[in-house]
């Protein structure tokens, strides 16, 4: 009857210790964030070209304040050329983050160039700060897998030079 006592104990603490393990892993272990971006069809006005440089990305993670809670996914910017990305998606960066709910997503406009006639022109985007609600109530990271986001840059050309943008993210 003792034997079969402690069989019954360890039993409970092994199982208790895997919920545990599953718990504490699920919850603060890390997964990967890709980002990617596309264009929709092109809708640029007199542009035949629009090219954005944006600066680092950002994840916001759900249960963090306002403030707190933003992480880097890709470190520095670039140039984008959105001729090369109607219809398809280009990769941006990824990043090791903590698993969870991330809700926002946020990088600037730094400098925008227009093409129209041939002739390349700087234009405007009005605030340039973009943050942006992520889609279908944010993007899951789960602890040892990889998770999507998209970002759809559907911007217009207005008055030859200046861009107005509609830009969403969704989990993909």
């Amino acid at each position: 009857m003792a034997k079969r006592l402690l069989l019954v104990i360890a039993a409970v603490v092994v199982v208790a210790l895997v919920g545990v393990s599953a718990f504490t892993y699920l919850s603060y272990g890390s997964g990967t964030l890709t980002v990617k971006a596309t264009d929709p069809p092109v809708d640029w006005g007199e542009a035949t070209q629009i090219y954005l440089n944006y600066s680092a990305i950002e994840v916001h993670r759900a249960d963090a304040g306002n403030a707190s809670g933003w992480f880097t996914v890709v470190d520095k910017g670039a140039w984008l050329n959105l001729t090369k990305l109607v219809n398809i998606t280009q990769t941006l960066g990824s990043k090791s983050l903590q698993a969870g709910l991330y809700n926002l997503i946020r990088f600037q406009i730094l400098d925008a160039i227009v093409t129209v006639d041939g002739e390349n022109h700087t234009a405007t985007v009005p605030s340039g700060k973009l943050q942006i609600a992520i889609t279908q109530g944010g993007i899951a990271i789960p602890a040892g897998q990889t998770a999507t986001v998209l970002i759809d840059l559907n911007v217009k050309v207005q008055d030859k030079y200046r861009i107005v943008p509609a830009i969403r993210a969704t989990p993909s």
